[in-house]
Formats: structure tokens, C-alpha cells, sequence
């Protein structure tokens, strides 16, 4: 029956039980929960992996409890593990081991370019059809629920019929706005800049964050960086800071990324920076309109980041084993 399903969905109003926009750790996730429910998925995403996204690249016990979910903590933690936080400002100095308790106290990194690439893999690997290079682009109602969704694949519009959506097409979520989805800008969200160095401390067991950054003259600036190893000859080093419409943060993070890593090169062994990147990142839920009758967004489009820390991929990951679960038959 799924093979039969799949071969329908090569044409216009092809059936599907799942239909899952965005194939980052959220959408792959819920691929993968819900392929394994037994559920025909399709899994589309705008990119062809591996593709890169703009991230800390910190996974926390929490995340590598989610991945124990999915039966890949241990492929991601082979290469690499930390202990926990150090954080350094103000002359003071917190050294935070991961806490005891329902997660463990394993902590990882992996850059997304290959950890969403492994995700999106094995929800294929695990029964769900991925379209890569697929925009979904409109959306058509039947009285409250969501009954026809169109993609854009290969050139080629097509029409995809969902018993249930699930979006997960990040930050901006341009899908999630043709819902309804608002993004609340009152509300604090990140601003941030992430780049990759080789560093003699790639090993180094312990990720780092810096709240206190100040420029040549001393001044000190609004926001902080972090520097993440990642086991593999490099670190992940970024700098951000928060803003919102009303105090909007006047600063250039990739000019704060630049001075930061100079002030970090020789304790570090630091090369140039390499690949840098920026993005905005709605937090705390500062969205609305995020569920209907038969779709849900999760992960980033539904602003399930820490606003204390950026972190993210573990509530994506949480929310769409949550969802998934909401799928039963005969809804």
C-alpha cells in the first residue's frame, strides 16, 4: 500500500498520510517518528543535501536524548563529546558540567551540513520519500483543514493531497506565513553570526561562551560569543546578541564574530575564519497562529528556541515526536 501511495504522488493530487515541509531536524525527525508509526510520508525540502544551515552547532544531552529516540546518539557522539558550559565575563567564570538526570550527561556537536544530511537520510532509510529541491508555494483549504498543498519539484508544479501537515521549514517559514503564521518582532529574538576555524582545541571537551565582549577602546559590547569544538580540526565560533522592533540591537554581527575571534586566536589557535554566516531567530514562541485543524508547525517555525541560549534542535526534535504522536488513525 505505501509503494502504491508513493507512485501515485509522482503525479498531480497525489494522496499521502504525512506530508512534512522542511527536512531539518524537525521535519526529519517527524519523518522518521511517523514513518516508523506506519504512515506514508513525503518529506519535501527547498535545498539538495548536503546543504548547510547557520547554527551553533551544539547539541546538548537533551538533543542526545532525542537522538537516542531515533536510534542515532551513538553515530553522533562517536566523533565527539563535551562535559558541559564554560562561561567567562565580567571577571567572573562558571564552569556548568551537564546536571545529572533524565537526559544523561553526553553533549556532542556536528556541523549541520552533516547532521541534517544524516537526518534526512535515515528518514528515507526508514520508509519516508524525501523531495529534494522542493518548495511548497500554496495551500488550499476544504472548510478548516488544510486540503491540498502545491510543490514545486523539478520544475514542476505538483499537487499533494495531506491527511496531515507538518511544517518545519525554519525561522522565517515562508510556508508557515501562508497558514497564517505571524512572527510577534515585540518580542525578543536573536541576531547572530556563526563562522568555522581550525583550532589546536578542537578537542577540548567543554563548549564556551563569552558574555562579555568589548571592542579596541574597551567598550563594552551588546552581546557574546560562543566557540563550540567539534572534534573534527575546527570549532564553530559565533557572536550574537538580542533585539527586538522597539530596541532593536545596533550591532554588526559579523563585525562582532571578526573581533571576537581576534581576541580568542592565540588562546585558541584559531585560523581564519571560514564560511561565515547570519541569521535572525525568533524565540520563546513569539509566533502565532502555529496549528489548524489538521497541521501543526514545529520546530523553528514555531519559535521553539531557548531564549535564554539559542538552542534549538532539541525542542524541533521533541516537538516532532510529539506531533507524530498526535497522528492517530481516523482523525
Amino acid at each position: 500500500a505505501r509503494n502504491a501511495t508513493i507512485g501515485r504522488m509522482s503525479g498531480n493530487a497525489g494522496l499521502v498520510d504525512v506530508l512534512i515541509v522542511g527536512a531539518g531536524p524537525a521535519g526529519s525527525a517527524a519523518a522518521i517518528h511517523a514513518a516508523e508509526a506506519g504512515h506514508e510520508v513525503l518529506l519535501v525540502d527547498a535545498a539538495s543535501f548536503p546543504r548547510d544551515k547557520t547554527c551553533g552547532d551544539g547539541l546538548t544531552p537533551r538533543a542526545i536524548h532525542q537522538l537516542g529516540r531515533l536510534g542515532l546518539a551513538e553515530q553522533v557522539t562517536a566523533g565527539y563529546r563535551n562535559k558541559g558550559l564554560k562561561l567567562r565575563g565580567f571577571g567572573g567564570s562558571v564552569t556548568a558540567p551537564w546536571p545529572e538526570g533524565h537526559y544523561g550527561t553526553v553533549g556532542s556537536a556536528m556541523p549541520r551540513t552533516e547532521f541534517d544530511h544524516l537526518l534526512a537520510r535515515t528518514a528515507v532509510e526508514r520508509g519516508a520519500q524525501l523531495w529534494e529541491g522542493a518548495t511548497a508555494v500554496g495551500v488550499e483549504f476544504a472548510g478548516p483543514r488544510v486540503d491540498v498543498v502545491t510543490v514545486r519539484h523539478g520544475g514542476v508544479e505538483k499537487q499533494v493531497r495531506p491527511r496531515w501537515l507538518l511544517v518545519a521549514d525554519g525561522v522565517r517559514s515562508t510556508f508557515g506565513r501562508l497558514l497564517g503564521r505571524k512572527w510577534h518582532k515585540g518580542e525578543v529574538y536573536g541576531i547572530a553570526a556563526r563562522s568555522y576555524c581550525t583550532s589546536t582545541k578542537s578537542d577540548e571537551p567543554w563548549i564556551h561562551s563569552h558574555v562579555e565582549l568589548r571592542d579596541a577602546e574597551g567598550t563594552v559590547q551588546p552581546g557574546y560569543g560562543w566557540i563550540f569544538p567539534l572534534g573534527d580540526g575546527r570549532v564553530n565560533l559565533g557572536a550574537g546578541a538580542l533585539s527586538t522592533d522597539a530596541r532593536p540591537a545596533k550591532v554588526n554581527t559579523k563585525k562582532l564574530l571578526s573581533h571576537y575571534a581576534e581576541l580568542r586566536r592565540a588562546e585558541w589557535g584559531l585560523g581564519p575564519e571560514q564560511e561565515v554566516a547570519s541569521a535572525l531567530l525568533p524565540m520563546g514562541g513569539a509566533v502565532s497562529d502555529v496549528a489548524g485543524a489538521n497541521w501543526m508547525l514545529i520546530g523553528d517555525s514555531a519559535a521553539l528556541v531557548n531564549p535564554l541560549n539559542g538552542e534549538g534542535i532539541d525542542y524541533g526534535m521533541e516537538s516532532a515526536e510529539m506531533a507524530v504522536e498526535l497522528l492517530q488513525p481516523g482523525r
